[in-house]
C-alpha cells in the first residue's frame, strides 16, 4: 500500500510541476492581474448592495458591462428567491422608569403585532443554553450573538421572544433561520415565528446584573419585511476544451456597503475572469465565475437557486468549487499562504500553493476522529452534489489585531463600518494572484488531480470512531465495504494516466462522478437533491446518531425510532461504498495491467 500511495503522490507532484512549467506560464499570468482594474470595481461597488434592491442591481449591471468589455461569455438571470429584510427593533424595559433600548433584529426574525410583545422575562446567560418548561410563553434573555440553532430550539420550547445580549459593544447583523435557501413546503415549518432582538452589552447591563434581571417584564417590538423577490445572478464562462469546468463564486449582495464582505471578492473574481479570458486556448476544462444574490437576506438563496436549476450540468461537469468570501482585509498576513480542500483535492491544493508561492501553506484543522468536516456556511450550496471545495489565499488579520474581537471575529463584519478603507488593495491583489494561478493549474492539467483513496479513508476513520462509540450497532459490513473501497481507490489513484485523449476523458469522468457521490454521503444527510440545514452537521450524518443510541433505553420508543433511522442510514452508506467499488473495478478491468481490488463482495 505504501508503494501505491507513493506512486499516486508522484503522479500528483508531476502534474502540478508540469502545469507550472507551461507557457506563457503561471508567473506571467499572475503578473497580468491589474490592481487598477480591481480598484475600479471596488469604487463601483462602494454602494449599499442590499439584496433585491437598487444597489445590488447596479453592481450586477457593472459586472455585465465589464464582462462584455473583457469579451467573457456571460449570462444574467433574474432569480425569484425568498428573502427577509430587518426593519427595526426596540426593547422597552418596563418599571417605574421605563428604559427604551434600540437594537438589531435579524433577517427572518418575526414581526410583532402593533403595540409589541409584552411578557415576563427569563435570563439564560452563558454558553450551552437550554430551554426547559419554565420558558414557555416568556421572553428569554441570553448572551452572545443571534444563533439560528438557538432560535429554532427556543421556538420549539414555546419561547415567546428572544433578547440576545452581545459580548461587547458591537451588534452584528445576523440571520435567524436554519433553512438553507428558499423554503420548501416541508422546511417552511422551520421559519422563525418569534421576535428576536440583539442589543449591545452596555444596554444589557442596564437591566441584567450578574445574570439576574432587575425587572420582571419587557416589551419587545420588531419589524421584518419578508417575501419573494427578484435578484440578479451573474454567471460567466471561460470555456475549455471539454465541457467540464472549475467553479469560483462569491455573493454580490452585502449588509450596507460590505466592502470586505464582499466587494473585494466580487472585484477579485471579475479580474480572474479578465486574466483567464486570454488563456482560453490553453484550458483543458473551463472556469466558471458566479456572483450570487440573497446571501444573508435569503440564507444563500441565490446559490441554491442555481443548484436547483442547473443540477445536472453541475453534477456532470463541475470538477471543483472555490467559494470566495472576504479576502484582502487590512492586516492580512501577506507573508503567509493558506490552502485547504476536501479529502481528494486537498493534496493538490496544498502542493499547488507550495509551488505557486514557495511557502509551506497553513492548512485546515480536522475534528474528532481526524476526519475533515467542511463548514456549513457561506455559499457552500454544493455539498449535496458532493462537489469538492478547495482554496488558496492570503490569511486574514492575526489574533490580537485591532480589527478583531476577543473571539477572533472581524469587528466590522456585518455592520455599517465595513467600508472601503478596511480593504488593503495590495493584499487583495496578492490573494487574486494566488487564486488565479491555482485555478489555471487545475484548468490546464490534462489528468484531474482528484484522488479517491483519501475519501475512502475518511469513511474508514469515522466508521471506526462510531463503532467505538457503540459496539452494539453492527457496522462490520459497512466497515468492510469502506475497506474494499479504500483498496480499489488506492489502485485507481496509482494507475498510470492514459495517454489517449478519449481514455483520459473516461478516467476524468469517473473521478468526478465518484468524488461527488462519495462526498455527498460523507457530508450530507438530506442527500443529493436537497439542502441540509444552515447549522452544524456531523461527518457521515446518516450514522452519527449511533453515539446517541448507546444512551437510550432499548425498550423505549425513542430507541426503536432511532434504530430504524440508523438501519436505513447504514443501507444508504453501504450502497454508496459498494457501488463506488463496483464502478472502480469496472474501470480498472478496462485498463491493461490492473486487477480487481478484491476477489468479490
Amino acid at each position: 500500500m505504501k508503494a501505491i500511495a507513493a506512486a499516486a503522490a508522484g503522479v500528483l507532484v508531476a502534474a502540478v510541476a508540469l502545469v507550472h512549467g507551461q507557457q506563457p506560464g503561471v508567473d506571467s499570468l499572475q503578473r497580468a492581474v491589474s490592481i487598477a482594474e480591481i480598484q475600479k470595481t471596488l469604487d463601483a461597488f462602494d454602494i449599499d448592495r442590499t439584496s433585491g434592491q437598487e444597489g445590488e442591481r447596479r453592481a450586477a449591471d457593472y459586472l455585465i458591462q465589464k464582462l462584455t468589455e473583457y469579451g467573457v461569455k456571460h449570462t444574467r438571470y433574474d432569480a425569484r428567491i425568498y428573502m427577509s429584510w430587518p426593519v427595526s427593533a426596540e426593547l422597552t424595559v418596563m418599571g417605574d422608569a421605563p428604559i427604551t433600548i434600540h437594537g438589531v433584529t435579524p433577517a427572518f426574525g418575526a414581526t410583532t403585532a402593533d403595540g409589541g410583545l409584552v411578557a415576563d422575562i427569563v435570563v439564560r446567560m452563558g454558553p450551552g443554553v437550554t430551554f426547559g418548561p419554565d420558558v414557555r410563553g416568556k421572553i428569554v434573555v441570553s448572551s452572545g450573538g443571534v444563533s439560528p440553532d438557538r432560535a429554532l430550539a427556543a421556538q420549539r420550547a414555546g419561547v415567546a421572544g428572544l433578547i440576545q445580549v452581545s459580548d461587547d459593544e458591537i451588534v452584528h447583523e445576523m440571520i435567524a433561520t436554519t433553512i438553507w435557501g428558499s423554503p420548501t413546503t416541508e422546511s417552511a415549518a422551520r421559519l422563525p415565528s418569534i421576535p428576536i432582538i440583539g442589543i449591545k452589552k452596555s444596554d444589557g447591563d442596564r437591566f441584567i446584573k450578574n445574570g439576574v434581571a432587575a425587572v420582571s417584564k419587557v416589551r419587545l417590538s420588531t419589524k421584518v419585511d419578508q417575501h419573494w423577490a427578484t435578484a440578479p445572478v451573474v454567471v460567466a464562462d471561460v470555456p475549455g476544451k471539454s465541457a467540464d469546468f472549475v467553479l469560483i463564486a462569491t455573493h454580490i449582495d452585502a449588509w450596507y456597503k460590505g466592502m470586505t464582505d464582499t466587494a473585494g471578492s466580487d472585484a477579485s473574481i471579475l479580474e480572474m475572469a479578465h486574466v483567464l479570458q486570454g488563456q482560453q486556448a490553453k484550458l483543458e476544462r473551463g472556469v466558471r465565475f458566479a456572483w450570487w444574490p440573497g446571501h444573508s437576506f435569503g440564507r444563500y438563496a441565490g446559490s441554491t437557486w442555481y443548484v436547483d436549476r442547473f443540477w445536472t450540468d453541475l453534477d456532470q461537469h463541475c470538477v471543483a468549487y472555490t467559494n470566495l468570501d472576504g479576502p484582502g482585509r487590512r492586516g492580512s498576513q501577506m507573508d503567509k499562504v493558506s490552502a485547504s480542500g476536501y479529502p481528494g483535492i486537498d493534496d493538490f491544493s496544498r502542493q499547488s500553493a507550495q509551488t505557486l508561492t514557495g511557502k509551506t501553506p497553513e492548512t485546515r484543522a480536522v475534528r474528532g476522529s481526524g476526519v475533515f468536516r467542511p463548514t456549513r456556511d457561506s455559499d457552500s450550496s454544493f455539498q449535496g452534489l458532493g462537489i469538492p471545495e478547495f482554496a488558496i489565499g492570503v490569511p486574514g488579520p492575526p489574533r490580537g489585531h485591532p480589527d478583531l474581537e476577543a473571539n477572533g471575529q472581524i469587528s466590522y463584519w456585518h455592520t455599517a463600518q465595513d467600508t472601503i478603507e478596511k480593504i488593503d488593495p495590495k493584499a487583495l491583489e496578492l490573494d487574486t494572484r494566488y487564486r488565479v494561478g491555482q485555478l489555471y493549474m487545475l484548468a490546464t492539467v490534462r489528468d484531474l488531480p482528484l484522488k479517491l483513496a483519501p475519501i475512502a479513508k475518511s469513511f474508514e476513520k469515522v466508521l471506526a470512531d462510531l463503532s467505538a462509540a457503540d459496539s452494539s450497532f453492527d457496522l462490520r459490513s459497512t466497515r468492510d465495504a469502506a475497506a474494499v473501497l479504500e483498496q480499489a481507490a488506492s489502485r485507481l489513484d496509482a494507475a498510470p494516466a492514459p495517454s489517449d485523449a478519449a481514455k483520459r476523458a473516461v478516467r476524468n469522468d469517473i473521478l468526478v462522478r465518484l468524488t461527488h457521490e462519495l462526498n455527498a454521503a460523507l457530508y450530507t444527510k438530506a442527500g443529493r437533491f436537497d439542502q441540509d440545514p444552515a447549522a452544524n452537521v456531523p461527518v457521515l450524518p446518516r450514522l452519527d446518531r449511533i453515539r446517541e443510541l448507546a444512551t437510550l433505553d432499548k425498550g423505549s420508543d425513542t430507541f426503536g425510532f432511532l434504530e430504524t433511522e440508523l438501519l436505513r442510514g447504514r443501507s444508504a452508506v453501504e450502497w454508496t461504498l459498494r457501488d463506488a467499488s463496483r464502478q472502480i473495478d469496472a474501470y480498472l478491468a478496462s485498463v491493461p495491467g490492473t486487477m480487481r481490488s478484491s476477489p468479490g463482495r
